[in-house]
């Protein structure tokens, strides 16, 4: 491969490896603040994070570095974003946050009915 592809494929790497940066940023800084974090679609950083796996084993498997290159950026922060939305889908599932320990009932929220089960 000559010298000009090399230098485009780097330039295309580089470009892919910031587009998730700004969010991942965002999405660590925020990580205990679940109100921050509306608006991210976990579908969308769970898509990306499959196409990113996916173009780094195919750059693997044709021998080409800059192709694969976005994923070691990507995929850390792909996975970070995706665990942590997730976590705050469960938490808001069950009525807690990382900042109230389960069990307790949040401000002004009502309280879960006692169930009892019969022997």
């Amino acid at each position: 491969m000559d010298a000009a592809t090399e230098v485009v494929g780097m330039l295309a790497s580089l470009s892919s490896f910031v587009i998730w940066v700004p969010q991942g940023r965002r999405v660590w800084q925020a990580r205990h603040e679940p109100a921050q974090l509306t608006g991210i679609a976990v579908s969308t950083q769970a898509i990306s994070l499959v196409g990113n796996v996916l173009w780094s084993l195919y750059a693997i498997g044709i021998g080409s570095f800059w192709l694969g290159a976005p994923g070691i950026v990507n995929i850390p922060i792909l996975t970070m974003t995706v665990v942590v939305l997730r976590r705050h889908a469960r938490e808001r599932a069950l009525g807690t946050t990382a900042t109230s320990p389960a069990g307790d009932v949040p401000d002004g929220a009502p309280a879960a009915p006692e169930v009892v089960l019969a022997a």
